[in-house]
């Protein structure tokens, strides 16, 4: 693997815009070859691959870039390149199921990565992690951390402005809040959740290449031809059009945004190829390049709130949608044999928010006890899982 640095291609200027990228991310490409174009504050110029290789690219197109900075990796092969992004995968994975550590949150709530200058500018005005945070943005610049301070986000010890402080929700936070207040305005909905016991996932599971979530993932679509209400999408006149495969939409964030790609026709396809889907949905958002079909045709939403702790969860009810099915976090729960004697056995929480015009609490219920029985039951689990 080797860095694509930025050239410098004058001497009045610090950087450059990239204006676009003329090779898809992942393509194999020639030494000589442009790859992307670049606009100084004099010219229009050309990037150009110095060796073959296969090109990663690591800034969006209208990204400002710093001369002598790495733009895009080139490695020797489709396969180093995938063997990469598969080592940054597991970092979000443990990441995900560790909890905080040194210099990072839970899973949404990683510590921004900051250039040099932006270290350097933050540090003298006293801007915090907890403030480039609300960036949105997984790597930060100068410019970055300069709107901050132009927004009163100094250190109050340090600076003579007015201590209020007034904050600008990114594009994408505005696009929730967009979402979030269509539901609340046009959705009556209702909230079901029920315990599920793991005993029999965690002895039958063994070194299997998948987790909970995949299986879970199964077990809902397994349910597509009993309950199709719920895998339906609202329409005019109380009608509702059915879904013809099961395409289960899982929340995906990795401390750059929320994403809920989908896992198409989850009831048909083997375990192992929908864990394969969900390892390349975390880093799709981690590298933020998504492609628009990976969103195409959702009939159910997944939500998982599977930090520890958390024990139930009742997200809103997306537009189009009839229902989101959440998956909270596992724990230890002390239950009685018949005998009387305590244990301790593995349990988490499995929840049902639906809309009530279409779905009633009674379906709520049949769904999430049909979906409890499948992972509680070897046999289920193998057959979802086989």
């Amino acid at each position: 693997m080797r860095e694509l640095l930025l050239p410098k291609f004058n001497n009045n200027d610090e950087g450059c815009v990239l204006v676009g990228w003329t090779v898809d991310d992942g393509a194999a490409v020639s030494a000589d070859a442009v790859i992307a174009e670049v606009e100084t504050a004099k010219a229009l110029e050309e990037l150009v691959a110095d060796a073959d290789g296969v090109l990663h690219r690591l800034v969006e197109a209208g990204a400002r870039c710093e001369f002598g900075r790495p733009v895009g990796l080139l490695f020797d092969s489709r396969q180093e390149r995938d063997d990469y992004l598969a080592s940054l995968a597991a970092a979000v994975v443990t990441t995900t199921h560790e909890g905080e550590g040194e210099g990072e949150g839970h899973d949404g709530d990683l510590d921004p990565i900051l250039s040099d200058a932006a270290r350097a500018l933050a540090e003298d005005h006293g801007i915090r992690t907890e403030q480039l945070r609300t960036l949105g943005k997984r790597v930060v610049k100068a410019a970055d951390v300069q709107r901050l301070i132009d927004q009163g986000f100094v250190d109050q010890g340090t600076a003579s402005a007015d201590p209020a402080v007034v904050v600008s929700l990114s594009p994408r936070q505005r696009a929730v809040a967009a979402v979030v207040s269509e539901a609340h305005r046009t959705i009556p909905a209702a909230f079901a959740a029920i315990a599920v016991d793991l005993t029999a996932f965690r002895a039958t599971r063994g070194g299997a290449a998948y987790g909970l979530v995949e299986l879970l993932v199964k077990a809902i679509a397994a349910r597509h031809a009993d309950f199709p209400l719920f895998f339906a999408t609202p329409g005019a006149d109380h009608t509702l059009t059915l879904a013809s495969a099961a395409n289960v939409g899982v929340t995906v964030d990795v401390g750059t945004g929320l994403f809920i790609p989908v896992v198409k026709d989850a009831a048909r396809r083997p375990i192992e190829d929908l864990a394969d889907d969900l390892m390349d949905f975390r880093v799709s958002a981690l590298r933020q390049n998504f492609r628009e079909e990976a969103f195409a045709d959702e009939a159910i939403t997944l939500s998982l709130h599977n930090e520890p702790d958390i024990i139930l969860a009742a997200p809103l009810v997306h537009p189009g949608r009839t229902c989101v099915v959440t998956l909270c976090a596992e724990r230890s729960e002390v239950a009685l044999t018949e005998d009387g004697v305590p244990f301790s056995r593995p349990v988490t929480t499995v929840a049902v928010t639906y809309d009530h015009r279409y779905l009633n609490g009674r379906d709520a219920v049949r769904f999430l006890t049909a979906v409890k029985q499948d992972l509680e039951t070897a046999d289920a689990i193998a057959r979802l899982a086989g």
